[in-house]
């Protein structure tokens, strides 16, 4: 392939990159696949989405006013040409993303067991129209019922994109879902206080869970932009699902007036450097924008201009936020 062909190449991701983000989406799925079908092309679109993911970058002013440039705003999404701007500006980088070919066999023995180490997001490709994205340290397995994609979540969370029947187990509680993407999280798994749950939030498609047995009756109809918790065999009524956890894959969360010591701890979940403050009042500050959590660096630095306050480097190596000197 030329350097000429490779530029073209590259531009024509990048306006699939814009389209797949604007609101004609779903209606340009079938043309869509039909392009990455072609040498090269998925390759190209892959590598283009992971140097967005990469370079997603903090846009900052003063206090609650921060905010992430590369994400949408309460408005919704950017326009397209937003989004293709961007994309014909990435340069492209690389991402770890395992591929696994999907083939069915008898019985629901797990085939394939994944697992993502603290501090790493992963993404499996299990099927052409089958892709999983694994948060940090979770464990999934995977295996066929029928002819039908049978995974259990045993720990952590994932981001489930399907474009096939598929079940879904986490302790206890069901899910079966149609072309659908959604994330399924467990919560209470290392000896947290209270209850264990499951929740389930739509990003597109619709879904049915319950608890129980997957034959049983009393499956529950979530759809796009809901979420549902299941808590010891008991489930709650559909609701809004929240935006924070939407773009969790890219490692960006999105925090609205958040105490500063929440946002630290959800950093902390995906190892790597610790960042620590010098005083504990420190920690009741609110934070509201979107912060790449996965970049402790990145972070403790976003968080100091944005509040005002001083990043240094303590003996052990963690990153300590102090007040500025007057």
């Amino acid at each position: 392939m030329t350097p000429g062909d490779e530029e073209h190449l590259r531009r024509e991701a990048a306006a699939w990159f814009a389209r797949m983000r604007g609101p004609g989406a779903d209606a340009a799925r079938a043309e869509f696949d039909a392009w990455r079908a072609g040498p090269g092309r998925q390759d190209a679109y892959d590598r283009l989405v992971q140097r967005f993911e990469e370079s997603a970058i903090l846009g900052h002013s003063r206090l609650s006013d921060l905010r992430l440039r590369t994400s949408a705003d309460r408005r919704g999404p950017p326009p397209a040409v937003w989004w293709t701007a961007l994309a014909a500006g990435l340069v492209l980088g690389a991402i770890a993303i395992s591929q696994a070919p999907w083939a069915p066999s008898a019985g629901a023995q797990p085939q394939a067991r994944y697992v993502s180490a603290p501090g790493q997001i992963r993404t499996i490709v299990l099927a052409r129209d089958l892709t999983v994205v694994l948060d940090t340290d979770t464990v999934l397995a995977a295996s066929t019922r029928g002819d039908r994609p049978h995974l259990v979540l045993e720990r952590g969370r994932v981001r489930v994109e399907s474009g096939r029947p598929l079940e879904i187990e986490a302790d206890g509680a069901q899910v079966v879902a149609e072309r659908a993407a959604f994330d399924l999280r467990r919560q209470g798994d290392k000896g947290d206080k209270g209850d264990k749950s499951v929740e389930v939030s739509i990003l597109r498609g619709e879904v049915q869970a319950q608890v129980g047995g997957l034959l049983q009756r009393g499956r529950t109809r979530i759809d796009a932009g809901q979420c549902l918790i299941l808590t010891s065999g008991r489930k709650s009524a559909p609701m809004p699902a929240p935006s924070r956890d939407r773009q969790w894959p890219t490692g960006l969360l999105i925090f609205d007036d958040t105490p500063l010591t929440q946002v630290l701890a959800e950093a902390d979940r995906y190892g790597g450097r610790k960042i620590r403050l010098a005083d504990t009042g420190l920690g009741r500050l609110q934070v509201s924008g979107g912060l790449k959590v996965t970049d402790p660096d990145g972070l403790a630095r976003a968080l100091a201009a944005a509040l005002g306050l001083n990043v240094e480097t303590g003996p052990g190596g963690d990153l300590v936020l102090s007040r500025s000197a007057a």
